[in-house]
């Protein structure tokens, strides 16, 4: 490859800084959504099982609604599942974000490896989309 290829498709890659900030942020908000949802669950399936009075009980009395033991169960093994399907979501969410963090290291240390040695190559600089 030609010195003139190479600077041309270095100056059509967009920057990934912007993006590499932005999955960072997706990634720290899905860390605490996942460990929410996770606590949330095991709170609401110990409820179900063990009849522990965690959640359901505080809710019920801020609102002033009486709930007997089978609604009380239902409500309480449901909202648990539901919140443990949403915490794998998250999960997932932080595998994703961490190879797309991945990759755009490596994205940027190819690009500083290629501007140090190759001394053809100039790097100009981007221009923002508005």
């Amino acid at each position: 490859m030609k010195t003139k290829e190479l600077q041309n498709i270095l100056d059509k890659q967009p920057s990934v800084s912007g993006n590499t900030f932005f999955i960072f942020l997706v990634w720290g908000i899905s860390w605490l959504l996942a460990i929410f949802f996770f606590v949330l669950g095991i709170g609401l399936l110990l409820e179900s099982i063990l009849h522990y009075k965690i959640f359901l009980d505080f809710v019920s009395r801020q609102i002033h609604l009486i709930l007997d033991e089978q609604q009380r169960w239902k409500i309480s093994t449901s909202f648990g599942l539901i919140s443990f399907v949403l915490c794998f979501i998250f999960v997932g969410m932080i595998f994703i974000c961490k190879m797309v963090l991945v990759r755009n290291h490596f994205i940027i240390q190819i690009e500083d490896w290629l501007i140090s040695e190759v001394k053809e190559i100039k790097l100009k600089p981007r221009k923002s989309r508005k």
